[in-house]
């Protein structure tokens, strides 16, 4: 993993303790040693990986008797690479990588999903906005997506193709999902950027980008890709991990479960105040509430995970991929975690 940058997150026990500040409930660290476990993230503090940070920040882990040591990734691809090689048993990225995984005679299974619409936007310009009447208009442009193979390049052919344009019509290059898409898209190496949040919201109040198609809702999923929702990301394991380590799989998930909870129960400016700078991304609470309040729509209740979803997921990837990936969409997720937390788990 010599490609990808180790941070530790830190500061989860201070935020949970500062319930009379920012109305965070106070967490209950399990007492003695805590087993390590290592997980890949797909994007650094985008949101569309939210319940990872806020269960980190917040202590939901330690309260499980857990470490979680979390690594970033530049995209999805690198993060379900680093779960499918061993290197982790758990990842943050998209249930696409499940699906591809299938076709390298691997099995990776989704344990929760975060969302179940894609919580992406497409920004360009500024001054370009009027440019692309039509998705059509960007025959021959440049767009960037997180990584090349992930769930943001499925969608962005998908989508092309939707509009009559074939794969080779644009041109795909992976630009990250953080501060490295701003900077392609600011910089004109690309004329447009599928971006995730705080970084879309960001160049949007900045000024310098402007969101030219969003996909947060059912009805923008629907009028854009075709379908009502769409399986997007969430936490994935390998299913030997589950089958070796059900426990450990669902204090995992009873913390991801919590941290959805907390999502649902507090507004976007109380969400903000309880999560510290870092895990923020260094974006200013102001802004990143107003980040937090335009992905929220995208969010699944408590992670759970729907069979059309999956299904829609695996027709954009038929396409993407060329062929009729060989898989039962219903060994790709496991419900048994989040619906066992969603009954269990109080925040």
């Amino acid at each position: 993993m010599s490609d990808i940058s180790r941070r530790t997150l830190i500061g989860g026990i201070a935020a949970a303790g500062a319930s009379s500040v920012f109305g965070v409930p106070t967490i209950v660290i399990a007492a003695g040693p805590k087993e390590k476990v290592p997980v890949v993230v797909g994007s650094e503090h985008a949101l569309v990986y939210l319940p990872w940070d806020v269960a980190k920040a917040l202590g939901y882990f330690d309260a499980e008797g857990l470490d979680v040591e979390i690594t970033y990734t530049k995209g999805g691809s690198e993060a379900a690479t680093a779960l499918a090689s061993g290197t982790c048993e758990y990842s943050g990225n998209a249930i696409d990588h499940a699906i591809a995984a299938t076709e390298r005679g691997k099995s990776l299974v989704m344990i929760a999903d975060f969302m179940n619409q894609p919580g992406i936007a497409l920004m360009v310009r500024p001054g370009d906005r009027e440019k692309y009447k039509t998705f059509a208009d960007f025959k021959g442009k440049t767009i960037g997506v997180t990584s090349i193979g992930s769930a943001t390049h499925v969608l962005a052919l998908w989508i092309a193709h939707r509009s009559g344009l074939g794969k080779d019509d644009i041109k795909i290059v992976g630009v990250g999902g953080g501060s490295t898409m701003i900077s392609a898209l600011t910089g004109n190496q690309v004329d447009a950027a599928y971006g995730n949040d705080p970084y879309a919201t960001t160049l949007i109040k900045t000024g310098r980008g402007v969101q030219w198609l969003g996909l947060y809702t059912s009805a923008e999923t629907r009028k854009s890709l075709g379908f009502r929702e769409y399986c997007f990301t969430g936490a994935l394991t390998r299913a030997e991990v589950i089958q070796k380590n059900p426990e450990r799989t669902q204090k995992i998930i009873n913390g991801l479960v919590r941290a959805h909870k907390f999502m649902a129960t507090h507004s976007s400016a109380q969400i903000a105040a309880a999560l510290s700078d870092e895990f923020r991304g260094g974006t200013p609470q102001d802004n990143w509430a107003a980040a937090y309040s335009h992905s929220r729509p995208a969010y699944t209740q408590h992670g759970e995970m729907s069979l059309e979803a999956v299904r829609a997921v695996i027709e954009t990837n038929t396409y993407f991929l060329g062929t009729a990936p060989k898989v039962d969409p219903t060994k790709l997720f496991d419900n048994t975690f989040v619906d066992k937390a969603a009954r269990t788990v109080k925040v």
